[in-house]
């Protein structure tokens, strides 16, 4: 999230609050409320600093003090603290002690900051995380109390008080109780010291010289990865421009320059500040320029900025104040660490070096497998996960190696399983979970860097375990089916509609990694055939992993085809021949969007029944572009029209649930499926809360049949509207209306309905038949904002749309999409009505497909089925499907689904698993299952038959079910 909204917070506190943040910055002169001890002496300093060009110098003796009386007193409240920094020359054992002190002159508050470290660190506590008896909250001063020995620190950067004190305040060496982390296992970058206090559960031990030349080998490996073709001259460039304008200059036992801080320290880069990107960028410039040039003065300089580094804070045991995602600012340091390696390990800066490498790593928390229920993991995979295997390998001893490879091995193994509730990592349906939600643009890049550590390890003792790859083939398979080719639809797209994210070479790489380590089909194959077949579809590059499939006769794979069931996500994919139909939905345990202040901010309407067709390998060659999108108009969903002011989110942050539990979808035969949605809206500004809607869609081969029913709302100055489809138009995307073209950058027409229907062919090759509704179409360029960054877009656009009207009351529609249809299809649909719908009201849609045979309940309320053949009653929030099966005349395959989650706290994330849902449905007349189902129970009452069924994880049960 970015800095600024913390920052903003801050600043608001400070203003509605009584209280105000008193800012200490030492830099003119010496604030006229502090007093000491005797023998003790306070001045300006420009020895050192962390903001501007001066700090404040103590020198203190044994056990005295400094004072700072405040001008006002302060009532204390738990997210109240104090905030600085501290310069300390001396490492020691001892301590500075803090008090804070009531106006009867009695100490309610105190810590400690131990001065175990020489540089600046950070000292940031709230008064939560304090000692002391804190019965009277009311503070008039605060002292600085001296260690046992005589000596001097700096501090600046302070303020106090903070008003709101930032959640993600990280413990370190220094004060290792700033936080309490048991409160939100969320913050996972912050636990950097908290893991450094485990032990390891392998023991060291001797090496035989094939396991040394197994890492030996490993280490080739990671070489190879990380070397560049190319010596990459403008990160040459850029750190010598960044070095001279840092002003690295050593002074006392240490430096001064330009002050490196975290984003939630009020970075200030206009004024000098540095973030750990000017490191990295810094560090791996004279990296790249040592070791491809040989370059004597980036080697001096390389070492010149670690000291500086180090100093200034990135080192062993530090936090930093917070350095909440850290691991996004600084893989390039490890990269380019491992380049210098031999370089590092000679110097006398080595141990210094090599200990920040493996803390700022987290290698300390690979120590043990992995902790139940940890979240973020895809953050770690992604950023962290390689330098955890550098800094392994940094270690000097062999031994040291060997353990910690293993132990990084164990770690990521037990990580990659199976995760509960909506935390982070994977799920039972092959979903990857981020944030608490189902979010592709973090699998991304997460699933490369696991990749990147399947080929070093692979045929090793440090490989993963056969357990974890069972779960990770389920994960890329899962991103190949939600990928067209590439890219997803906007509806799983989180925070980054249209965004940057996609698959890309590291994550096509893993495929071919996890095929080359073992197959896991159950064929006994040299390989994994499945996922060799699925690299070879995705890589275009001449890999060595692609020539090796070919030659062992291995052919790419066509695209995915049928229905795929994401319930995570309440999400379907529905696929055949090269297209992919996204349809997303929100509950109660599924976000709708991910919203920040500056992402996403028009996003509300990505999961209210969106319908996506991907015609083509990506967003652009299928008709969606941000230039101009209208954000109201997502394809398949029913909105109401809002102009981008009242669209825009309300809150910083929103991933909104609904209170309904009942969106998602569910499969027959994962060959065909359906999906649908309670749609409602909640009580925020600028939403509708008496927004509702039922909608179902069921999709049959290459067609979509789409229902609505029960639209209501009492906005009277917008309309509601039904998106048929959103896409880019040019001459060579023109529609079709009625089977007339339209070539024309301006087009507005209602279109009223007749005893036909309405036929209207997008410019991507689908067709929508409309029933009993009249349609609005345009073409035109229209004008709109960026999600981001709010700047003016502009696009030519074709819509059509059903406008259900301002206040709607029980509106309906019904349509149908073919998608890509050959002539014959279009023939067959003239000749003959393809479906019928049985029913469309509060309680149910029911459609029954001609061609496939088969019947599709989406059950919105208890619903008793007089005129069914099969069923008599299908309880509320089921999704049912069922056609004659393949085996038997008298035999019917049925699907049972309930995409609710049924996870038991509603959260942000939370840890609670999904329950089991039983689903009584009762059939007509006698039946028998075909074959013993574990999670189906049947019993008979007078004529009929009730079906017992569990339901879990939103994944369909399926069974035969023979007539007697």
């Amino acid at each position: 999230m970015d800095y600024r909204y913390y920052l903003l917070i801050i600043l608001l506190a400070c203003c509605f609050n009584n209280v105000k943040c008193q800012y200490y910055g030492f830099e003119d002169n010496i604030p006229d409320d502090i007093e000491m001890s005797s023998d003790n002496n306070i001045s300006l300093s420009n020895i050192y600093y962390k903001k501007g060009k001066r700090s404040l110098m103590w020198n203190f003796k044994a056990n005295g003090f400094i004072k700072i009386n405040l001008k006002n007193k302060i009532n204390i409240k738990d997210n109240y603290g104090i905030q600085l920094w501290i310069y300390n020359e001396k490492v020691s054992n001892d301590s500075l002690k803090f008090e804070f002190v009531s106006e009867a002159n009695k100490t309610e508050y105190y810590f400690t900051y131990k001065l175990v470290s020489k540089g600046w660190r950070a000292c940031w506590i709230s008064f939560k995380h304090m000692s002391g008896s804190k019965k009277n909250q009311s503070i008039k001063s605060f002292k600085l109390i001296a260690p046992n020995y005589d000596g001097r620190i700096f501090l600046d950067r302070m303020t106090f008080p903070i008003t709101n004190y930032n959640l993600r305040t990280t413990p370190d060496m220094q004060m290792p109780n700033n936080n309490s982390l048991d409160s939100r296992e969320l913050w996972h970058w912050c636990r950097n010291w908290d893991w450094e206090q485990y032990n390891y559960t392998i023991p060291l031990k001797k090496l035989s010289i094939s396991e040394i030349k197994e890492l030996s080998n490993i280490e080739q490996r990671l070489s190879k990865i990380i070397n560049k073709k190319n010596i990459p001259q403008t990160e040459i460039t850029q750190a010598y421009n960044l070095l001279k304008i840092s002003n690295i200059k050593k002074s006392g036992n240490g430096f001064t320059g330009a002050p490196i801080v975290s984003p939630d320290d009020n970075l200030d880069s206009i004024n000098g500040d540095f973030s750990l990107n000017n490191i990295e960028a810094m560090l791996s410039g004279f990296a790249y320029d040592s070791y491809y040039n040989k370059s004597i003065k980036s080697l001096d300089n390389y070492f010149l900025v670690w000291q500086y580094a180090i100093d200034q804070g990135f080192a062993y045991g530090s936090g930093m104040g917070t350095n909440h995602h850290y691991g996004y600012q600084i893989e390039k340091i490890f990269e380019t660490a491992w380049l210098m390696k031999d370089y590092i390990c000679n110097s006398p800066y080595r141990n210094d070096i090599i200990s920040t490498l493996q803390y700022w790593s987290a290698l300390q928390e690979t120590r043990h497998t992995i902790q139940k229920n940890r979240d973020e993991l895809l953050d770690s995979w992604h950023t962290l996960l390689i330098p955890k295997v550098i800094s392994a390998l940094m270690f000097i001893d062999k031994e040291e190696q060997a353990r910690s490879l293993k132990s990084i091995s164990l770690w990521l193994s037990s990580s990659i399983s199976f995760t509960d509730g909506t935390i982070g990592g994977i799920k039972v349906d092959g979903t990857t979970f981020h944030h608490g939600g189902f979010y592709p643009a973090y699998t991304v890049g997460s699933i490369g860097s696991i990749g990147k550590f399947l080929y070093l390890t692979n045929n090793t003792q440090y490989s993963l375990s056969l357990e974890s790859r069972k779960v990770l083939k389920s994960v890329l398979q899962t991103m190949r089916n939600y990928c067209n080719k590439y890219e997803w639809g906007i509806g799983i797209s989180g925070r980054h509609p249209f965004g940057k994210f996609k698959m890309e070479e590291n994550d096509i790489e893993t495929f071919a990694q996890l095929a080359l380590a073992e197959d896991l089909s159950g064929k006994n194959n040299e390989f994994d055939h499945e996922l060799a077949s699925d690299y070879l579809r995705l890589c275009t590059r001449n890999t060595y992993e692609k020539q090796f499939f070919i030659k062992k006769g291995i052919k790419p794979a066509f695209s995915p085809n049928g229905f795929f069931v994401y319930n995570y996500g309440a999400t379907g994919i529905f696929r055949n021949a090269d297209w992919m139909v996204t349809l997303k939905g929100y509950n109660t345990d599924v976000w709708n969007s991910e919203i920040y202040t500056k992402d996403n901010r028009y996003g509300r309407y990505q999961s209210y029944g969106s319908i996506q067709i991907n015609g083509y390998e990506s967003n652009l060659k299928s008709g969606y572009s941000e230039n101009g999108w209208d954000w109201n108009r997502i394809p398949g969903t029913t909105t109401i029209h809002l102009p981008l002011n009242l669209l825009e989110s309300p809150y910083n942050t929103m991933m909104v649930h609904s209170k309904e539990n009942f969106a998602g979808s569910s499969s027959l035969e994962t060959t065909n499926g359906m999906f649908a949605i309670k749609l409602m809206e909640r009580d925020f500004p600028n939403f509708t809360p008496d927004f509702t809607a039922r909608k179902s869609a069921f999709c049959f081969k290459n067609r979509i049949i789409c229902l609505g029913s029960n639209i209501n709302n009492n906005n009277n100055k917008y309309s509601t509207e039904t998106t048929l489809f959103q896409s880019l138009y040019t001459l060579n995307n023109t529609i079709n209306i009625n089977g007339k073209e339209i070539k024309t950058s301006f087009f507005s027409k209602e279109i009223k309905q007749t005893s036909n229907d309405i036929c209207v062919k997008d410019g991507y090759n689908n067709y929508y038949f409309i029933k009993n509704n009249n349609i609005k179409v345009q073409i035109k360029e229209q004008s709109s904002k960026q999600n981001k960054t709010k700047e003016d877009t502009k696009g030519v656009f074709a819509s059509a749309w059903i406008d259900h009207g301002k206040s709607p009351k029980d509106q309906a529609y019904e349509y149908v999409i073919y998608i890509q249809p050959s002539i014959n299809d279009l023939e067959y649909y003239n000749q003959s009505q393809t479906y019928k719908v049985l029913r469309k009201d509060y309680t149910a849609h029911i459609v029954h497909d001609n061609i496939t045979d088969i019947t599709a309940y989406a059950i919105f309320e208890d619903c008793e089925l007089n005129n069914d053949d099969i069923f008599k009653f299908i309880p509320k929030e089921t999704m049912v499907m069922q056609s004659p099966s393949k085996r038997s005349n008298n035999m019917i395959i049925i699907s049972v689904c309930s995409p609710n989650l049924n996870i038991k706290e509603k959260a942000y994330t939370t840890d609670k698993p999904s329950e089991i849902i039983y689903k009584e449905i009762i059939l007509k007349g006698k039946w028998i299952l075909s074959n013993q189902e574990q999670r189906i129970s049947i019993k008979y009452k007078q004529n009929n038959t009730i079906l017992k069924i569990e339901c879990q994880h939103g994944l369909p049960t399926e069974f035969h079910i023979k007539k007697i």
